[in-house]
């Protein structure tokens, strides 16, 4: 061969080399597992581009999808829409418990106009002896100053579909056998009453009340009800549910995300969170709490205010707006007591308190509850949280304050957290087993409550140019979705919902934007398409309750109601100082 022809030869040979060792690669990167492998101690994860993915004509496993579009985006979303129409333009209407309360807009609306506009509800009075119905401008009454012959805000019809198992297989909740009993009594008081308690814990999803302030808002229209819930007395986050500001030198406490080290105690409280002055900051200091007129307008409806407050070391007299209303005797036990303006026409006007403040210093102070009516949806924010702290709360005082409240309903909306830091499935295991003990706390210290597990949703990291699902998600997903089930709770599946493994991106490339930029959390946007999608999940499961599952006995209809507290402190009642054990 000619020195010509070997030069011809050495050329080819560097190209089939290199031509070999890309396949190999290719090869060798396909089959690596999901997360990498360990190697020597090391971490070995490498990820081929989807392209590359389309052109071996291999897909991810588990129901992922290479890649979404916000066109593909828009498409489940609306095929949602078309499917819950479909299931319920057959369905039947279920009105409330007293269909004369099914009121006209109209007739809202020209109630308003005579009164000038004030955004109150149209509450029906008893009928008189011609058989004609009086209506009467003015707040729904509440706890003690509820009137002979009142009763809740008007409840619209519900739609039930005939048939929920025609709807998408994921907008239904998954509720075990066990669960039927506490979501029976959890739809039967919506029916009856409407005096309901929702504790909706979650991580930084629900921050801000996105999602908690849609299901509040779906469901005290539909079954009556207003009021903002439960809040922390200095937030982290403004809510958009109402609006709060403090005078003083408070400093916020919370046991989730990074914890104040000079805490010594797990006296968190209900929420998890609390708000202290310290010893020589005395004088006035003030919380003040308004509605948010953004918002909608029952959220800034309130008829007084209840403060949850520790045990009182020195006497502290409170001030609401200006005017003397009680006082923190020093020697106190942990209460939660009510706190109503003077004078007050509970009939014709709705009073708002706005500001609360403390001539002395206070004790730690867990939440303000402004009073509504009705449906009572309280959005607990843990920001960092992966919801396994629960159990560290100081038990006897996390245990009084939850049967103070007596939910009927308590969600707990976590794993996000987690995601990030999950490297095997038995990370995923190991979770699993602390969320579990979580769900048998609920259910030892509220054995009424039906208890719901919402598992997290699509999140993506940045691998190279790529924006792609964590490895492990899936995982941490399956696994809440088992301790749900093994516990007796009902499980959502968000990541389901979105459209899996991949959406996430194209959540974030909508327009509007339905999450943000980091590619972990909601929009307001994208959190109201969420809680819409919550709430037909919880009306798909109340259909199936109304049509086929066996009801409750009535005697069991009442268990959880919230023991009410009196106006004054001269009969305030103490919150029981024993435990579970």
């Amino acid at each position: 061969m000619t020195e010509h022809g070997k030069d011809r030869d050495a050329r080819w040979m560097g190209a089939l080399a290199l031509a070999v060792v890309g396949i190999a690669a290719v090869l060798i990167v396909s089959a690596m597992p999901p997360g990498g492998i360990d190697l020597f101690g090391m971490r070995i994860e490498v990820q081929l581009p989807s392209a590359f993915s389309k052109l071996m004509g291999t897909h991810a496993e588990d129901g992922e999808q290479d890649s979404w579009s916000p066109e593909d985006v828009a498409a489940l979303l609306a095929g949602y829409d078309s499917d819950w129409e479909e299931a319920t333009s057959n369905g039947q209407d279920l009105p409330g418990e007293h269909p004369a309360e099914q009121i006209p807009d109209s007739a809202v609306s020209a109630a308003r106009e005579d009164t000038g506009g004030v955004q109150d509800v149209l509450v029906m009075a008893p009928a008189v002896p011609n058989g004609d119905t009086t209506s009467v401008i003015g707040p729904a009454p509440s706890g003690p100053h509820r009137k002979e012959g009142f009763l809740p805000s008007p409840k619209r019809p519900i739609a039930v579909a005939p048939d929920a198992q025609a709807l998408p297989s994921a907008l239904m909740m998954s509720i075990p056998t066990e669960a039927r009993p506490a979501f029976g009594r959890l739809f039967s008081g919506l029916d009856e009453h409407g005096q309901v308690e929702v504790l909706h814990y979650g991580d930084s999803q629900i921050e801000g009340d996105r999602i908690s302030g849609v299901m509040r808002n779906a469901w005290q229209r539909r079954w009556g009800g207003h009021g903002p819930g439960l809040q922390a007395a200095v937030p982290l986050v403004q809510s958009f549910a109402v609006e709060q500001s403090h005078e003083g030198a408070w400093e916020r406490h919370t046991r989730y995300g990074r914890r104040d080290t000079t805490d010594r105690d797990e006296r968190y409280g209900l929420l998890a969170c609390y708000a202290s002055i310290s010893d020589s900051a005395s004088g006035f200091n003030c919380l003040t709490i308004a509605p948010e007129n953004r918002n909608h307008v029952q959220f800034g409806r309130w008829n007084g205010l209840r403060l949850w407050h520790d045990s009182v070391g020195m006497t502290c007299p409170l001030l609401l707006d200006g005017h003397p209303v009680d006082t923190l005797t020093a020697g106190a036990p942990p209460s939660a007591i009510t706190l109503f303006p003077s004078p007050m026409d509970t009939v014709h006007r709705t009073f708002a308190p706005s500001e609360l403040c403390f001539s002395g210093i206070p004790p730690r102070i867990f939440a303000i509850e402004p009073i509504g009516e009705g449906v009572q949806w309280h959005g607990i924010p843990m920001r960092g949280s992966s919801g396994t702290l629960f159990r560290r709360l100081e038990r006897p005082l996390f245990t009084r304050q939850l049967r103070t409240v007596a939910p009927h309903l308590v969600i707990l909306q976590f794993g996000g957290n987690m995601v990030p830091y999950c490297k095997d499935r038995a990370d995923a295991d190991r979770y699993a087993g602390w969320f579990s003990s979580q769900i048998r706390l609920f259910h030892q210290v509220l054995p009424e409550a039906a208890i719901l597990v919402i598992g997290p949703s699509d999140m993506s990291e940045k691998r190279g140019l790529e924006w792609t699902t964590y490895p492990f998600l899936t995982d941490i997903r399956d696994a809440l979705k088992k301790a749900a089930m093994e516990e007796g709770a009902a499980f959502w599946d968000l990541f389901d919902v979105m459209g899996g493994a991949g959406s996430m991106p194209a959540w974030v490339a909508s327009a509007p934007p339905l999450a943000g930029p980091d590619h972990v959390h909601f929009t307001p946007h994208g959190a109201k398409q969420v809680g819409t999608l919550l709430d037909r999940s919880f009306l798909a499961a109340y259909g199936e309750w109304k049509q086929h599952w066996a009801k409750p006995a009535p005697d069991t209809l009442h268990q959880q109601a919230a023991r009410p507290l009196p106006a004054t402190s001269q009969a305030r009642p103490q919150l029981q100082l024993h435990g579970p054990g």
